[in-house]
């Protein structure tokens, strides 16, 4: 795995997967990614630290290639999940050491608000008990249309996605490192939170 995803014009993994291997590292035994896509980091996490992985996304193209990739590859210990994510469906779930949570909180944000994200991070944060791998668009990603229609996250987004995840909960948060925002010239950060 070279850190590409499958589909044309879709941003490269493996920056993000740096953050994440260092955390799995550190021997969690379980994990869940949230919108999983192709499935790139479950199928990573199970190849190369043996974690039981499930992967969930509302995508059924992405997860067909998914499971089908996984059942080629003969990865063992990694599975894949149809569902919307949503508070009530996170509530169903057993907990798991690490969730890795990219690329998809600034959607629902900007579609619900920020108290309903923070509501729905707070699931997530009952869902963790080692840690969460976070990622999220941000305010300063001019090109795209949503940005505007979220919070102003001023000069700095990082340090405002740090302070709203520790207003869900989470604390020792840390910027783990940066990756490439989708068709912008912002950097986006990666956090790693404890619940």
């Amino acid at each position: 795995m070279d850190g590409k995803l499958l589909a044309a014009g879709e941003r490269q993994c493996s920056d993000r997967w740096s953050v994440i291997g260092k955390v799995l590292s550190e021997g969690p035994i379980s994990v869940l990614d949230l919108g999983c896509a192709e499935g790139y980091f479950v199928s990573r996490a199970a190849q190369e630290y043996g974690c039981f992985t499930l992967g969930v996304d509302a995508d059924v193209r992405r997860l067909t290639v998914a499971q089908e990739l996984t059942v080629i590859n003969k990865t063992d210990g990694a599975g894949f999940m149809y569902a919307n994510i949503s508070p009530e469906f996170l509530r169903k779930l057993p907990s798991f050491d690490v969730v890795i949570f990219l690329a998809v909180l600034h959607h629902i944000m900007y579609e619900h608000g920020v108290d309903y994200a923070r509501e729905y991070m707070k699931c997530i944060r009952n869902k963790t008990r080692k840690a969460l791998v976070f990622e999220m668009g941000q305010s300063n990603e001019a090109a795209m249309d949503w940005a505007r229609l979220l919070p102003d996250m001023g000069a700095n987004p990082h340090d405002w996605i740090m302070e709203f995840l520790r207003s869900c909960g989470f604390s020792q948060v840390t910027k783990a490192g940066e990756t490439d925002a989708y068709q912008s010239n912002a950097r986006r950060g990666v956090f790693v939170a404890h619940p």
